[in-house]
């Protein structure tokens, strides 16, 4: 049962430092991301993509501490789901302008699922 905890403990750990990461190298870089279109060609508002931004870090933070890990993750879900409808939307594309898209899905999918199994243990 300690051997459980522990692994659950260092996935929780690496998850949180992923979103940790990808949320402080999406600020350092905001201005560069700030200018790329969604997928349907509009620019998301400078506050909206920093509070996106903003949920990786915090939640990240969440994560690895382990204090408010089920709202961490239900926040990152979210986030993920947003992210990629938003700039990653297989389905409007064809051909190989798709394949990034349905690579980047599919690893946002398996974020998701490696966060619900984050929340499972957190209930």
């Amino acid at each position: 049962m300690a051997t459980t905890a522990v692994l659950m403990a260092i996935g929780r750990i690496v998850f949180g430092t992923f979103f940790l990461i990808a949320g402080i190298r999406n600020f350092l870089g905001f201005g560069e991301k700030r200018q790329a279109a969604t997928n349907y060609g509009w620019k998301l508002p400078a506050p909206v993509m920093a509070a996106g931004f903003a949920v990786q870090v915090a939640a990240g933070l969440a994560l690895i501490s382990g204090i408010g890990v089920l709202p961490a993750v239900v926040a990152l879900i979210v986030f993920l789901v947003l992210a990629t409808a938003l700039y990653h939307n297989l389905f409007l594309f064809a051909g190989k302008e798709r394949d990034p898209h349905l690579y980047l899905t599919l690893v946002n999918i398996t974020l998701a699922a490696g966060l619900l199994m984050i929340a499972a243990e957190s209930l």
